[in-house]
């Protein structure tokens, strides 16, 4: 009998280790963990996808009508953390107002030869045949030397609650395409992205929230409800998927500002309307693999377009293709 009972303990306790969830975990050993873990990571690859489900409801009490705003994506991603650099490629379809537009785009960022990171961004609008390359450099942040001062910097989940951010472990673990995670969430709501705006003005010594541009971006945001959620592998401690969503936000304030436009647009003799939007789905989900890093290499047209003159910027070569 006691035989038995050992073997049954022996049993048990080799299946707790092999399902990994250990109930006893906290967000902060669990961060340190995930801290420990990410500093042998070499590069990763990731799939990301992105959905906008909703519409513009208009009705001026007899006739009611429906506007349709949509955007998939889908972008996969190579990423090497030694040396530092990133590609990434994919689609994306936006349909808004009865336009419709494809777009595909591929994305290079690698330091340059004194560490400042550099990004060739490449954009084909397939609709209206624009398409060409850009060039940004990020002046003044030398890459390989924030990666090297992150390394110092320590900061656990529950040290972003003075950022505004209170994160959450869930008491059971969560599945990820059979593989068992913990599940670590929080929610950006307008007070928490306000709290985290003023700690960056803090630290940059730049109050942006000052700016009136942002104020208005901020008061639109009002009701703003954004779930993220972290699914971090039992065994390895890295983090496999990450979901995004604003469905449970309240966008009634840009109901508002939009039925103000309308009504100062309206002519006198025109029909009073009201404007109300609608959102069916506002989600991001990205799943990430770990293994060695990528080889990434710019692609010659690019360089080529660099050393020309040729590239554009990316806010011009994204607007002529919109406009197109």
């Amino acid at each position: 009998m006691k035989k038995k009972l050992l073997l049954g303990l022996v049993t048990f306790s080799a299946a707790s280790m092999l399902c990994g969830f250990d109930s006893a975990e906290t967000v902060d050993s669990l961060s340190e963990k995930m801290q420990e873990a990410s500093a042998s990571v070499a590069g990763a690859t990731a799939d990301l996808t992105m959905n906008v489900d909703a519409a513009i409801n208009i009705s001026d009490g007899t006739t009611d009508s429906s506007l349709g705003l949509s955007l998939k994506g889908g972008f996969g991603y190579d990423i090497s953390m030694d040396p530092i650099a990133m590609k990434m490629d994919g689609t994306m379809n936006v349909s808004a107002m009865g336009q419709n537009e494809d777009m595909a785009l591929q994305v290079y960022a690698v330091p340059d030869e004194s560490g400042v990171l550099k990004t060739y961004s490449y954009v084909k609008d397939s609709t209206s045949g624009e398409e060409g390359w850009t060039v940004e450099s990020a002046d003044g942040l030398n890459i390989n030397e924030l990666m090297e001062a992150s390394k110092d910097m320590s900061m656990n989940f529950s040290d972003l609650a003075d950022w505004g951010l209170t994160f959450e472990l869930a008491p059971e673990a969560a599945d990820v395409d059979g593989t068992e995670c913990y599940l670590l969430s929080t929610t950006i709501d307008s007070d928490s992205l306000n709290t985290l705006m003023q700690k960056s003005s803090e630290i940059t010594g730049q109050d942006v929230t000052s700016d009136e541009n942002v104020g208005m971006v901020l008061s639109m945001l009002t009701g703003l409800n954004l779930k993220l959620e972290y699914y971090i592998d039992t065994a390895t401690y890295m983090p496999v998927k990450i979901h995004m969503d604003m469905n449970d936000s309240d966008f009634s304030v840009i109901s508002t500002l939009l039925n103000a436009y309308l009504g100062s647009a309206a002519s006198e003799d025109a029909p009073a309307s009201t404007v109300e939007l609608t959102v069916n789905d506002i989600s991001l989900d990205m799943a990430t693999n770990y293994g060695a890093a990528p080889e990434i290499t710019v692609p010659q047209e690019a360089l080529d377009a660099e050393a020309s003159g040729e590239a554009e910027s990316l806010e011009d070569l994204v607007g002529s293709a919109v406009e197109g």
